[in-house]
């Protein structure tokens, strides 16, 4: 069910992108369609805190295949954090790495993500350690779960080509953890699929652009949800 209604959201932007480049766009079209999912915020959680005390973002979880996104992902999160409103100021994961290597828990560190690979739930002990050392009350763990990209190349109109798609698919999540109980406050995914005229094979889609994009309708819709736009820290 889930890849039918993918399928149905890259064809639906596919058509739209079709009919309005043949009507005559002369620049590329973008048609995107988002969805995000988040859980119960937990009442625990202090925006407060949220806002005003530096937040770490741990490194990017990521298969394989695409790890090698991360830091693209990691910098586009940072930046919808410090764009949000209210904004919250983020410790960017290069920072974090190098304050924890300054302290010497560099191996702490790798073995809080190593826990969470394991079992998904960060080792408490350690998650202590590492935000005492930042000074960081709560820490962010975000997730690359897929980007992909096609061309898709079928749509002919008397026996001519009117043009060329690259649909792209972007899915990302994001969990906030108290680093002093131990304790998940939130999480939630989004997932985006950006259908974009193919105006030569050389042309890709930003990454960078399209991840800060759904990273900031996750913050608004999940971490900052019922938040006063107008707040601002004392």
């Amino acid at each position: 069910m889930t890849g039918f209604r993918l399928r149905a959201r890259i064809v639906g932007a596919t058509l739209a992108s079709v009919a309005m480049f043949s009507a005559g766009c002369s620049t590329p079209l973008h048609v995107s369609d988002e969805h995000t999912t988040s859980g119960p915020r937990s009442p625990s959680l202090d925006i407060a805190l949220l806002a005003c005390q530096p937040v770490a973002t741990l490194g990017v979880v990521a298969p394989g295949g695409i790890q090698g996104l991360g830091p693209t992902v990691s910098h586009a999160l940072t930046t919808a954090l410090s764009e949000a409103s209210p904004p919250i100021r983020a410790v960017p994961t290069a920072e974090v790495l190098n304050r924890l290597t300054d302290q010497g828990l560099a191996g702490e560190y790798a073995e809080l993500l190593a826990s969470y690979s394991r079992s998904g739930i960060p080792d408490r002990a350690r998650l202590q350690q590492i935000g005492a050392a930042l000074g960081s009350r709560y820490v962010l763990q975000p997730g690359l779960a897929e980007f992909s990209q096609a061309i898709l190349d079928k749509f002919e109109f008397a026996g001519l080509k009117i043009v060329r798609t690259r649909a792209s698919t972007l899915r990302l999540w994001l969990q906030l953890w108290d680093t002093q109980t131990g304790h998940i406050l939130s999480e939630s995914t989004g997932e985006t699929t950006l259908a974009t005229p193919v105006v030569s094979l050389d042309s890709t889609v930003s990454l960078d652009a399209t991840a800060q994009k759904l990273w900031s309708r996750m913050i608004k819709k999940d971490l900052l949800e019922g938040a006063n736009e107008s707040w601002r820290c004392p």
